[in-house]
C-alpha cells in the first residue's frame, strides 16, 4: 500500500476536487454571504491594482485580496479589458481560489500525515480532515480560512522535521519564515501558530537528540516542563537554526505596538476580551471529529467506560474531576459572552444555537462535564501520536487565539481543530 504513494495523492486530489465541483457550480449563483460583502469588493480593487483604497471595516491583513489580484496579474482591466477582467475577479470565480486552496491544504495534510501513516490510511485521514465541515463550507466561500489554514500548515510542514530526525536545513527553514509572513498576512492570529510551530520544532528537535528522555514522555508530569526549560536553556545554540521563524512574529509585534490594535479597519466590534468559554466550545467541536458511531466515537460504550474508570480510580483522581468540573461552572458562567455580532445575526446558526440554548439560566454551566468529558477525550487521543509537552503547547496556542476573541464562531475553531 506504500509503494505507490503519488498515485494515491493524485487520486485523493481527485476525488476532493470531485466533492467540490458540484458545490463549486451551485454557489456561483448565491448572493454575497455575510462577510463577502465586505472580501469580495476589497479583491475588486486590487485586482485593478488599486492598492491604496481600502474598506475600513475589513480587520484583517490584505493577504487573501494580493493573492487574488497576483494570482491574476493585477492590473487586468489594462490588459485584458474591463469585461473579460470583471468575469475573472467576480464573486464566483473570487471563490473558486478558496477551493483551489482547499487543493492544496489536502496536500500538505497528507505530507504532515505520512510522516507517521502508510500512504493509504494518510491519504483517508486527509480527506476525512478535509471534509471537516466548517472547512469545506468556507472552501466555497470568498474568506480568509482556508487560505489561512493552508499557510499555517504549510510553515508547519516546512519547518518541522520528520519523527525521530533532525531539523530541516536553513534553505527550508527559511521558506518556513517565509511563509509564515504570508501566513499571518492571511489572519493575525496566525502569528500565534508561526509561534507554534516553532516550539513544537523546538521539542521534536530536542527529542530526535536523546539526551531529554524525560521530554518524550506520553504522559504529562510537571517535572517535564522544568526539563524542558533547561533543555531550552542549554541547547540555545542548536536552535538557534529556528531563528529565522521569529521573524514573522517580531513583524506583527512590531504592527501591534505601532497600530495599537491586532486588526486594521474596524477596532470598535474587535476588541479582545477574556473569553474562557471558548476553550470548552473547542473541545467540544474537536471531540465531534470522531463522530457519535463507532468503536471510537464520542459517546462509544468503551470510551465512557474508560473516562469512568479514569476519574474513579482513587480519591484523588475524583477530586481532580470535581474541582474541574467547579471550575468550568465558573469559567462558564462569569466567561461566557455574547458578542453583538451574535445576537443580531440571525443569518448564522450560532445565533440560534446561543439563542435557544446557552442563554438560558443554567444551560451553559449544566454543559460543563460534557466539556471537561471532551476536553479529556482530546487529550487521550492526541497523547496517542503526540508527547504530553507537544499537547501542552497546542493548549496554549487555543488559548492565545481563541481567549482573547469576544465572538462564538466556528470558523476560528478550524485551524486549531486540522492542526
Amino acid at each position: 500500500e506504500d509503494c505507490r504513494p503519488w498515485l494515491l495523492l493524485a487520486a485523493l486530489l481527485l476525488l476532493h476536487a470531485g466533492l467540490l465541483a458540484p458545490w463549486i457550480v451551485i454557489f456561483q449563483n448565491i448572493e454575497p454571504y455575510m462577510d463577502e460583502v465586505f472580501h469580495t469588493p476589497q479583491a475588486q480593487k486590487y485586482c485593478d491594482a488599486r492598492f491604496d483604497e481600502w474598506d475600513p471595516k475589513i480587520t484583517t491583513f490584505p493577504g487573501l485580496y494580493l493573492f487574488s489580484a497576483l494570482f491574476r496579474g493585477a492590473g487586468l482591466r489594462e490588459l485584458l479589458g474591463s469585461s473579460s477582467a470583471r468575469v475573472l475577479c467576480s464573486e464566483g470565480v473570487l471563490r473558486v481560489d478558496n477551493a483551489v486552496l482547499s487543493l492544496g491544504v489536502t496536500v500538505v495534510l497528507y505530507r504532515l500525515l505520512r510522516r507517521q501513516l502508510s500512504a493509504f490510511k494518510a491519504a483517508a485521514q486527509a480527506l476525512v480532515l478535509s471534509l471537516f465541515p466548517i472547512h469545506f463550507f468556507c472552501s466555497l466561500l470568498y474568506y480568509t480560512d482556508v487560505g489561512a489554514l493552508f499557510w499555517a500548515l504549510l510553515t508547519h510542514d516546512l519547518a518541522t522535521p520528520e519523527r525521530s530526525r533532525a531539523l530541516p536545513g536553513s534553505g527550508r527553514i527559511w521558506l518556513a519564515s517565509l511563509a509564515g509572513c504570508v501566513a499571518v498576512l492571511f489572519r493575525q492570529t496566525n502569528a500565534v501558530w508561526v509561534m507554534f510551530t516553532f516550539g513544537t520544532a523546538c521539542l521534536q528537535d530536542l527529542q530526535s537528540s536523546n539526551k531529554w528522555p524525560a521530554l518524550c514522555g506520553k504522559e504529562l508530569q510537571i517535572s517535564s516542563l522544568f526539563v524542558l526549560v533547561k533543555a531550552l536553556l542549554l541547547e540555545w545554540r542548536r536552535l538557534l537554526r529556528l531563528a529565522p521563524l521569529l521573524l514573522p512574529v517580531l513583524l506583527f509585534v512590531g504592527f501591534v505596538l505601532w497600530n495599537g490594535s491586532i486588526v486594521v479597519g474596524d477596532h470598535s466590534n474587535h476588541q479582545a476580551a477574556v473569553h474562557w468559554a471558548q476553550l470548552a466550545y473547542l473541545s467540544a467541536v474537536t471531540a465531534s471529529m470522531w463522530g457519535v458511531l463507532g468503536p471510537d466515537a464520542v459517546i462509544a460504550p468503551s470510551t465512557l467506560r474508560e473516562f469512568i474508570r479514569s476519574i474513579s480510580q482513587s480519591w484523588l483522581s475524583l477530586a481532580s474531576f470535581a474541582l474541574a468540573v467547579l471550575l468550568a461552572i465558573f469559567l462558564l458562567h462569569y466567561y461566557s459572552i455574547a458578542h453583538p455580532f451574535l445576537l443580531a445575526d440571525n443569518r448564522h446558526y450560532t445565533f440560534y444555537v446561543w439563542g435557544r440554548l446557552l442563554r438560558r439560566p443554567g444551560v451553559k454551566e449544566a454543559l460543563a462535564p460534557g466539556y471537561i468529558y471532551a476536553a479529556w477525550l482530546c487529550s487521550k487521543r492526541l497523547g496517542q501520536a503526540q508527547s504530553g509537552l507537544w499537547m501542552v503547547i497546542w493548549w496554549v496556542a487555543c488559548t492565545l487565539t481563541l481567549v482573547p476573541s469576544p465572538l462564538l464562531e466556528p470558523r476560528y475553531f478550524t485551524t486549531a481543530v486540522i492542526m
